[in-house]
């Protein structure tokens, strides 16, 4: 199976038993969490597609919590020439690790029972 979901503001495609690097997240390591903001999805041939206007609401993506991670530092270097005029800053993003591991589609009778890890907002 094959989805496009959103963490904030950015896209990420997945399939089952991926890792993936989101920003930083505030969640407890170990945690599951349900994703409902799931743009696309489709079967493991892509015959069954799905796309959402924005969100699909009957597909949902469970996921866990890895834990946190900072990323590759990135140096900004900054000179006006002639000026005397020199700056180098550093920066390291912060993110969070998460293993995809299921991505499931729901009948209109599983739509209203309550999943059991805690949907988050993201």
């Amino acid at each position: 199976m094959f989805a496009i979901v959103q963490f904030g503001s950015t896209q990420y495609s997945i399939r089952e038993k991926d890792e993936i690097l989101v920003d930083k997240m505030g969640l407890e390591e170990g945690k599951n969490v349900m994703v409902d903001k799931v743009l696309l999805y489709s079967d493991d041939e892509g015959k069954k597609v799905k796309m959402g206007l924005p969100y699909l609401e009957n597909v949902k993506v469970e996921v866990r919590v890895m834990g946190e991670e900072r990323g590759k530092k990135i140096r900004v270097f900054k000179m006006k020439a002639k000026k005397r005029y020199q700056k180098t800053q550093g920066y390291r993003s912060d993110f969070t690790r998460l293993k995809v591991l299921k991505i499931t589609e729901l009948s209109g009778t599983e739509k209203k029972a309550s999943a059991k890890p805690e949907k988050v907002a993201v």
